[in-house]
């Protein structure tokens, strides 16, 4: 039978101690390992990582320098147990990798601990070392690296500055195991404040976008959207919870399929240009933009939509398209009017000479005169084209807005009531004098009218309003007139084409009523815009300045 060894009290003693500094060392680890799952900041856990090594550890004075991003620069970002002069020149003065040959930097290139008995006897200290170690007081000092997976990215400094006690071999192993841990606390850190500070511009480049960007799940649901998209859909985030993208714009079957398709084939749908009704029923032009966006798995996590309103873009383009299409029709119709005009003079003549020469010919005296009006009609188009070319004087007159629409009412409406089609009209300022050609927007508004009337099919109304018009129109003080229908309205493929000369969808008529109108409009210093529904109506909004505006009577 083997005799159970006695343990001298001695012996029991540096056990008792050596199980208490572990139990120590483990409630320390324990204390920074309940960071991970509070997830501080980086300067926090550096506070507790240092805490724990002078409490713990019974280390006097302790510091944490950890590499920049580049790695080319040491800092220090936690010191404790220092004079406030050494703590200055230690956070002031960070340690240049390339440039600084210290203890320091052959830690961080060594991967290894690093213990100075004392540094004021050390051969292997170098004119850096020799500077720190006055400004600091050093002498007996144990750095351990700060690593994972073989990468050092900073380091732990420790002395007994006070109490001079030694620094033993069990301290470099206690202090190795707590590096070990906290390294990894560090990283996290590290981790999530990079996350944090890349969510934080993240956020502010999309708060601060120009652009609307709406973020929606793989089916097209919407869970959140940008101050700029909340603007230019005038609703907001509480508004749009649970509302799908393909209830929200005007979409066809294609451009359904195509959103639902994203998800299916990751692919993007790019520079889709969509109608919405925005606020004031105003009739919007979207730019639209949607990709997916991609998880860690390669599935497509949500679906990422860029907004941009183009409307008044599109406005100008249409306006500087026009101005181009009447400049080439002007340069067409001045070089080929009169050689158009020469040969249907001559014809005119002759068929005036014929008529004279055949004595009670009834019938051919009717195609005569059948022939004198198509002559009449051509020379019609001749000077209208020629109109369409140049600008032409106008005879201004000042003129109520309300009395000429009025005026212009009372010649459709027994055209229209032929139709059955009530013509209403709201005037929100009954007296407002334009300095116009009366004549001229006669024939402007007479032509939308007819439009609207020829427009519905039967049974129908037609609404003609004045309001004034805000700044947002271009001007300062102008009135704009709204005629609207709920006729059958214009298709979107030909809407773009509709003040394009000679351009038509009637059988009968030469194309020119809406360029001749968008003409003496623009001659006005106003302007016209077209808003249409397939099957459900049209508007045309036409925008004159104010001249003189006497008091309104409501």
């Amino acid at each position: 039978m083997n005799k159970k060894q006695k343990i001298t009290r001695s012996q029991y003693e540096y056990i008792s101690s050596k199980l208490e500094t572990k139990n120590i060392l483990l409630k320390h680890i324990f204390d920074i390992s309940c960071l991970l799952a509070r997830s501080p900041d980086l300067g926090e856990v550096l506070e507790h990582i240092v805490d724990g090594v002078m409490t713990g550890l019974n280390f006097d004075r302790a510091a944490i320098l950890l590499l920049d991003d580049s790695e080319t620069r040491l800092d220090c970002l936690c010191i404790k147990g220092f004079s406030e002069d050494g703590k200055k020149r230690a956070q002031e003065k960070p340690i240049v990798i390339s440039k600084h040959d210290c203890y320091e930097k052959k830690v961080i290139k060594s991967g290894e601990s690093l213990f100075i008995k004392d540094m004021r006897s050390d051969p292997s200290a170098t004119k850096i070392d020799k500077i720190i170690t006055k400004y600091q007081e050093r002498r007996s000092v144990l750095y351990m690296p700060l690593k994972l997976k073989n990468r050092v990215f900073g380091m732990i400094g420790v002395d007994r500055y006070r109490t001079h006690m030694e620094i033993t071999q069990d301290d470099i192993e206690s202090l190795s195991i707590f590096a070990n841990q906290a390294s990894i606390i560090i990283e996290n850190a590290r981790f999530n404040k990079a996350l944090y500070e890349e969510k934080f511009i993240s956020e502010n480049i999309i708060k601060s976008s120009f652009n609307g960007i709406i973020v929606s799940d793989i089916k097209g649901n919407i869970k959140r959207l940008n101050a700029r998209a909340e603007e230019i859909l005038g609703l907001n985030n509480e508004d749009l919870m649970h509302t799908s993208l393909r209830d929200l714009f005007d979409l066809g079957e294609d451009e359904k399929k195509g959103i639902v398709g994203i998800w299916k084939k990751k692919e993007a749908i790019r520079n889709l240009e969509l109608y919405y009704n925005g606020k004031d029923e105003k009739r919007l032009i979207i730019d639209v933009n949607v990709f997916p966006l991609i998880g860690i798995n390669n599935n497509i996590q949500d679906l990422v939509t860029v907004i941009s309103d183009i409307t008044e873009k599109k406005k100008m383009d249409d306006y500087m398209a026009r101005l181009d299409k009447f400049v080439a029709l002007g340069r067409i119709a001045s070089s080929i009017a009169h050689e158009i005009r020469n040969p249907l003079a001559s014809i005119y003549a002759l068929i005036q000479y014929l008529e004279a020469e055949l004595h009670g010919n009834t019938f051919h005296k009717s195609c005569f005169h059948n022939i004198r009006n198509e002559i009449d009609r051509i020379e019609k188009l001749i000077r209208q084209v020629l109109d369409l070319s140049r600008s032409l004087p106008l005879e201004v007159r000042k003129t109520n807005i309300q009395d000429l629409l009025l005026s212009i009412v009372a010649l459709v409406t027994q055209q229209a009531n032929q139709k059955e089609i009530a013509i209403k009209t709201v005037f929100e300022n009954s007296d407002v004098i334009l300095d116009i050609d009366p004549d001229r927007m006669k024939q402007v508004f007479l032509n939308l009218i007819i439009n609207a009337i020829e427009s519905i099919k039967e049974r129908g109304e037609i609404l003609i309003s004045t309001k004034l018009a805000s700044d947002e129109h271009g001007f300062e003080n102008g009135i704009s007139i709204e005629v609207r229908d709920n006729g059958i309205g214009i298709p979107c493929s030909v809407i773009g084409n509709i003040f394009d000369p000679f351009f038509t969808t009637k059988n009968m008529g030469t194309g020119l009523g809406l360029t001749v109108s968008h003409k003496i409009i623009l001659d006005h210093g106003g302007s016209i815009e077209v808003v249409s529904i397939e099957n459900e109506g049209t508007t045309f909004y036409v925008r004159l300045p104010i001249t003189d505006k006497v008091s309104s009577n409501k």
